[in-house]
């Protein structure tokens, strides 16, 4: 009795389990159907697609008017019936075919993403949304119930199983679609590059700091004037900045190095090639002179009516020089915790100086470099920060600090890798290896023309590409001779018939009807030495 009794259970168990995959069947196939028309209508955003949909309806009318006729077909009932119900369906039946078209990438994402297990707790994968292809980067739209946290989680998983490089995870139009920026396998980041001078480029003020996954990244001083590089401790911050510097210094531009660490980072050998400078009273005289630079360039430039400087340097045949600021640790110079009242004034003016040049010397190619390593808005202050576009970081692992730099937490997902950045213009963050720089192999002996600055001259005079020549003139002769050539006209020279007493006619250096434009020497100088008779009435 225990054996049949077991028998009937094993057999009812199999009987709800065939009834149960007979409703799944059933579900999935209904589900399908309602995702083909689903796609399909998605797709009636073009007009061709229209053109099937008025065929479809024309069938069904067609269904409708020899509805009779296909009843007097030869046929089994049940076939007339289901041709009969097949025409009526033709709208459908074309929605389930348009939306079958190139479905086979959801369905190749739906298997990867099965194949590792990465669902939601609802047990469903990710749906494919759709790609946009922007040269050789590709992004890639997926909707489902994982939070974004999750996709950054998983990013090597991914990268595995998508056999791509993810550049880029974020949020799309609503927290469940997530859009992946993703290159093809065969692009990498490098994970070391050594410096060398040909990576600089010719063109004065265009900076290289490093490569991505597809080129190099660059950007240009007369556009972006200012850079902050961010960073903590060991992840190449001051060797990304002695780059830019050196490059500087091979387009031939005027570098001062603020170096408040006693001028570690900014060692020795690199007095060769500008100031650097290890106190604050120093520091502020040499930015107080860049803000009376950048005003007489201002100046300048309005009169001449250029936008910056290399529109300067074409027009009027000059070579003004550009200059650099460079800052290791701008936390040094600004950090005003526990400094005493006295001093605090020095550090107020060194902030105020560096605002006001990160404000207005855009065009004036005076540009500032600035490191930090803990960025803190006491140090890095709205005034700055707004003015500075370039954003350079490393990896955080506090999210507030890459807020504070990015605008985003992008800097937290950055691998531990070093000289392994983040660069930041605009909406664009795209992640970059630094060029490795070092001070005993790459630093040399340098022979540009470095170029001038107006506060080094009191009147400065750009050269005149047109215009009408001046008369030459004439060579000066020395006051001595002056002298005895005039009392020898005056002993030689007959006094004219009238002449008073104090007719001034009598003192003149020359005969009254000497040309002006031929005198043998100045006028300014005639006039010091003359003297004249005074009259007794004055």
């Amino acid at each position: 009795m225990m054996n049949t009794a077991a028998k009937n259970s094993n057999i009812d168990r199999q009987f709800e389990e065939a009834i149960g995959s007979f409703f799944k069947f059933v579900g999935r196939t209904i589900a399908a159907i309602f995702k083909g028309l689903f796609r399909g209508i998605k797709k009636l955003n073009k007009w061709q697609a229209w053109i099937g949909v008025g065929i479809s309806v024309i069938v069904v009318c067609t269904g409708l008017v020899f509805k009779e006729k296909i009843m007097e077909i030869g046929a089994p009932v049940y076939i007339k019936w289901l041709l009969y119900y097949v025409l009526l369906c033709a709208p459908a039946i074309y929605l389930l075919v348009l939306g079958s078209i190139g479905s086979q990438p959801e369905q190749d994402y739906d298997t990867i993403f099965r194949d590792i297990g990465f669902v939601g707790k609802d047990g469903k994968c990710p749906y494919f949304c759709g790609e946009q292809k922007d040269g050789k980067k590709k992004k890639l739209g997926f909707k489902s119930n994982i939070p974004l946290q999750e996709w950054k989680a998983a990013k090597a998983r991914l990268e595995t199983a998508l056999d791509c490089n993810i550049l880029k995870m974020e949020y799309g139009n609503s927290k469940k679609l997530v859009e992946l920026t993703v290159l093809p396998a065969d692009y990498k980041i490098p994970e070391m590059i050594t410096w060398q001078d040909a990576y600089c480029n010719d063109k004065n003020g265009i900076i290289t700091i490093g490569q991505s996954a597809l080129d190099s990244i660059t950007f240009n001083l007369n556009r972006v004037p200012h850079a902050l590089v961010a960073g903590e401790t060991g992840s190449g911050k001051s060797v990304i900045l002695r780059c830019i510097l050196w490059q500087m210094i091979l387009q031939g531009s005027r570098v001062y190095m603020i170096d408040f660490k006693g001028g570690v980072e900014f060692g020795k050998q690199y007095e060769r090639y500008g100031e650097v400078i290890t106190e604050r009273e120093r520091a502020l005289e040499v930015l107080d002179l860049l803000v009376k630079e950048n005003d007489y360039r201002l100046r300048l430039f309005r009169d001449l009516e250029v936008k910056n400087l290399a529109e300067y340097n074409k027009k009027t045949k000059q070579n003004l020089c550009r200059i650099g600021v460079f800052s290791d640790e701008l936390a040094e110079m600004l950090d005003k915790k526990g400094v005493s009242k006295e001093n605090k004034k020095v550090y107020e003016a060194l902030e105020g100086k560096l605002s006001t040049l990160a404000r207005l010397s855009r065009a004036t190619g005076i540009n500032l470099f600035l490191g930090v390593q803990r960025p803190d808005a006491t140090v890095l202050t709205g005034q700055i920060k707004n003015n500075v576009p370039v954003r350079i970081s490393g990896r955080f692992a506090d999210k507030a600090a890459s807020e504070i730099v990015l605008g985003n937490t992008d800097a937290v997902d950055l691998p531990d890798i070093k000289g392994r950045f983040l660069y930041k213009v605009g909406n664009e963050t795209i992640e970059f290896q630094s060029y490795y720089f070092d001070d005993e192999k790459m630093l040399h002996d340098v022979d540009v023309e470095v170029g001038d600055m107006l506060t080094e001259a009191p009147v400065y005079k750009p050269k005149k590409v047109e215009g009408p020549k001046k008369a030459e003139k004439p060579e000066k002769v020395d006051k001595p001779v002056r002298k005895r050539a005039r009392k020898a006209e005056k002993k030689e020279a007959p006094a004219p018939e009238g002449a008073g007493k104090n007719d001034d006619m009598d003192e003149l250096p020359f005969p009254p009807d000497e040309d002006m434009d031929e005198l043998p020497f100045p006028l300014d100088d005639v006039m010091d030495d003359q003297t004249f008779p005074q009259d007794e009435d004055l």
